[in-house]
Parts: structure tokens; sequence; C-alpha cells
């Protein structure tokens, strides 16, 4: 009876030093440059629409997004970017919004007409915005709108 008394309270304090030791990780990340929940002001839909917003994309998108069906978003926190081979900000936390629709239903690898942009997540200001169009290959294929061109 005293052993399994013994291993019952041993047990107990196992379990509480692991919970110790997880808050104590994750108190480090955090520490470590990590954006907490808190203090992102602007969340991934109005990133989205900070971007529809912008007098370039607003035009490339009325010239080049005519075909809704074929239109698909994608927005992801990133750690800084790169834009003509060089580091801009790259301690800094961004929303990556890449919007982009296929130019034909067609199968196979097509063109896509992209809008890519990086917005602050804490103040929503835009700090750089590309167009263009590429080959669907260029995007990994939970990016594309059809998986039939991977």
């Amino acid at each position: 009876m005293t052993h399994q008394v013994f291993a019952n309270v041993a047990g107990v304090i196992i379990f509480i030093s692991v919970i110790i030791a997880v808050s104590a990780c994750i108190d480090i990340t955090n520490q470590q440059g990590e954006p907490e929940e808190s203090s992102i002001k602007i969340n991934a839909s109005q990133a989205i629409e900070i971007v529809k917003q912008d007098p370039v994309a607003v035009e490339y998108m009325s010239e080049n997004f005519n075909r809704p069906d074929l239109r698909g978003n994608k927005t992801v926190l990133v750690q800084g970017f790169e834009t003509n081979n060089s580091a801009l900000q790259e301690d800094e936390t961004y929303w990556k919004v890449e919007m982009m629709e296929r130019n034909c239903a067609c199968s196979g690898i097509k063109s896509l007409y992209v809008v890519e942009s990086y917005v602050s997540p804490y103040t929503g200001e835009i700090a750089n915005l590309t167009t263009g169009e590429v080959l669907e290959s260029n995007y990994e294929t939970e990016t594309c709108i059809s998986t039939a061109c991977h």
C-alpha cells in the first residue's frame, strides 16, 4: 500500500513538472520575437481587404481578374520577406497576401494573374506589393486554384 501511495505522489510530481516545463517553453518562445495573438490588430481577412483597396492592385485586378470562379486567395503570417534579392525588414512579421486568378479553366499548367503583398499585422500598412503573370508551377499545390496542374 505504501508503494502505491509513493507511486501516485511521484506521478503527480512528474505531471506538475511537465506542465511547468511546457509553460516555460511557451513563455520563452513568446520572448524570442514570435508575435503574440493579442498584439496582432489586423487579421487575414482585413489584410486581403487592405490589398484589394490599394490603387495598384485595383488597377491590375480590374484589367486581369475577370473570372471569379477561377480566383483564389492565400494569406499566411511570415517572418520578413525578400524583394530584389535583398531582405526587407527580416525581423518583422507580415501577412503575406496572395490573390490570384487562373486565366482559363483548361487542364494542365497555365498562367496565373497574381497580386502579392506584405501587410503589417500591427498597422495594416502595405510594405510591398507586386503584380504579374506567372505559371501555376511557381506556386505550391495548395495555392493553385486547381490541383489538376500538379
